[in-house]
Parts: C-alpha cells; sequence; structure tokens
C-alpha cells in the first residue's frame, strides 16, 4: 500500500468518522492528501484556535513594520479601558503577556473549553470592558493561563496599530502565500476575531482549505520566508518558537513539543511543523462537544516514514 492508503486504513480502523482531510507535505512533495465526509482540496474547515498562530505571525509582521514599537510596550497604551484604573496590574500587561497568555487575568476555561466566561463576555455587548471588570488574580508574566481574554486584548492591539486587523494579516501573510478567505468576524466593540464560537464552516468564512493551512506551516519551516520572499521577521519566528519562561510547552501562541511545534486549534484542526524532518501534518475536523483531537494520526505517519 502507499502512504496515502496506509494513512487512510488507520483512520478507518480508528473509525474517526469527523475526520474531514490529512495532508502530509515532506521536502515539497505531498505524501499524502486525504479528503473525507465530501470534502476536497477546494474545501474550507474551520480553524478555531489555529487562528491564535496566525494573529501571532501579524504581530511580528506589525513589529517589523515598526507599527508596534516592541513585545513589553504596555496593551493599556491602546486599550483605554485598561487606563481606567479598574485593576492596579492592568498598567503591567504587556504584548508580551498576551502572546504568552500570562496577563494573569482570571480565567476558567470550563469543560472541554465550552467556558461560560466567554458567553458572559458576548452577552456583555463590549468585550473589552468586560475583560477589564475581571480579576487579575496573578502577576502579568508570572503565571501560563490559556484563555481567549490574552488573545482578544492582542486583538484589540494590533487592530489599534494595524489599522483593520483582517485587512492586514489578508495584505501582509494571506496574499503573499496564495491565501483566500472571507473576512473575520468583528465584535460589537470593534475586535477583530476568528477563533469561532460553535459555528461549522458554511457559517465561518474566516475557514481556510488543507492547502492552505500547509501554506502557513511551509512558511515557519521557512524561517519566515516563502518562495524566497521574507513575510515574518526570523528573530521574531525564533522567538515565538521557544519556550515561554512559563511554560515550556508554548511560546507565542504556538504549541511546542520535543522536535515540532504547532498551530492547533479545538475539534482536530492540526498544522504540525517537524523541523529537522522538513515535515509538515495538517488535519481539519468537523469540532464536536467532546473536543476530539487526532494527533495519533500525525504521530502514526511519523511511524510509517520511520521518524519515530
Amino acid at each position: 500500500m502507499t502512504f496515502a492508503e496506509e494513512i487512510n486504513g488507520y483512520i478507518g480502523r480508528k473509525r474517526y468518522r469527523l475526520i474531514n482531510s490529512v495532508l502530509f507535505w515532506q521536502d515539497s512533495e505531498i505524501l499524502a492528501e486525504n479528503y473525507y465526509n465530501g470534502f476536497t482540496a477546494h474545501s474550507r474547515n474551520v480553524l478555531r484556535s489555529v487562528a491564535k498562530s496566525i494573529m501571532s505571525l501579524a504581530a511580528g509582521i506589525a513589529l517589523d513594520r515598526g507599527l508596534l514599537p516592541g513585545l513589553d510596550t504596555p496593551a493599556a497604551d491602546y486599550i483605554p479601558v485598561l487606563r481606567e484604573g479598574r485593576d492596579p496590574l492592568h498598567p503591567l500587561i504587556t504584548v508580551r503577556h498576551l502572546l504568552t497568555m500570562t496577563s494573569g487575568i482570571y480565567w476558567n476555561g470550563g469543560i472541554h473549553y465550552h467556558c461560560p466566561m466567554m458567553e458572559q463576555m458576548r452577552r456583555s455587548g463590549n468585550w473589552l470592558s468586560h475583560i477589564a471588570d475581571c480579576a487579575v488574580t496573578d502577576l502579568p508574566g508570572t503565571r501560563c493561563n490559556y484563555k481567549e481574554f490574552d488573545v482578544i486584548l492582542l486583538a484589540a492591539v494590533l487592530e489599534a496599530v494595524c489599522g483593520d486587523l483582517y485587512g492586514f494579516i489578508e495584505r501582509e501573510l494571506y496574499a503573499p502565500l496564495g491565501i483566500r478567505s472571507g473576512r473575520w468576524y468583528k465584535s460589537p466593540c470593534g475586535v477583530c476575531y476568528s477563533v469561532g464560537s460553535g459555528e461549522d464552516a458554511d457559517e465561518l468564512p474566516s475557514a481556510l482549505t488543507a492547502r492552505e493551512m500547509l501554506q502557513l506551516g511551509r512558511l515557519c519551516l521557512d524561517g519566515g520566508t516563502f518562495e524566497g520572499w521574507r513575510i515574518v521577521p526570523e528573530k521574531y519566528l525564533r522567538e515565538a518558537l521557544s519556550p515561554s519562561s512559563t511554560d515550556p510547552g508554548y511560546g507565542f501562541l504556538f504549541c511546542l513539543g520535543d522536535g515540532w511545534y504547532a498551530f492547533r486549534g479545538y475539534g482536530g484542526q492540526r498544522i504540525y511543523v517537524f523541523p529537522e524532518n522538513r515535515l509538515i501534518a495538517v488535519i481539519q475536523a468537523t469540532p464536536s462537544p467532546r473536543g476530539m483531537a487526532y494527533d495519533d494520526v500525525i504521530q502514526h505517519g511519523r511511524t510509517l516514514l520511520g521518524l519515530s
């Protein structure tokens, strides 16, 4: 059997019915590109928290363009509600803290990350004001706590320095990679945000194809360049893909492991990059309430290739 057939057989044996696409790429060659549930190379799938890593790349580009003064710039410089004195620790929260999920703002992710705190925020009408009313329970920069609030604040900062954030991402990141996407959702208070809240691919115009997700992986694998063009500064990308001081498994909105880094989203959305092997694996799936993940498919592929 071919490698693609082996991957297909493994998915069948595991009865992973919600997987929509699996793509393995190594050294400029697609090793497997399998589609399920009516999906094709042109089908789009939800991003979920893959968008967090995309936002990290946008922050690096903003730094390179001089739009963002530095990673240690206080978020309050660009978010007025953080200057109102609602919490004495607000002035200490920096862009770096938002990128590493270390703002210190209280967060409870709930079961399977179905978070009542997010629902309360959405109902508030003003996301930034709602977040500013939440207590800062840890000194900023001292504890990593994976939460949406930090990414929403980062989006607000980038919106302030880049103008329309999605327009910036489309122009500076997507267009050079040949990615086409609908606009990201914008909250009533003007926060551009694309992690999603239960929508399916047809209702979420920001969804990407498997091959478009591959392009993002290739960009990172090649140190921020794509087909010879510099898109993300190499220095920023090195730092973004290095362990933060508070969590060895997390960089700047990227998940990190032994010999790999990844864009990861709820329900099985994955772009895994293995730099030493010049291997990229993409998985797209329909999210379910159980929050399924399919990282074993990627591990099985590596085993078939003799890499683990």
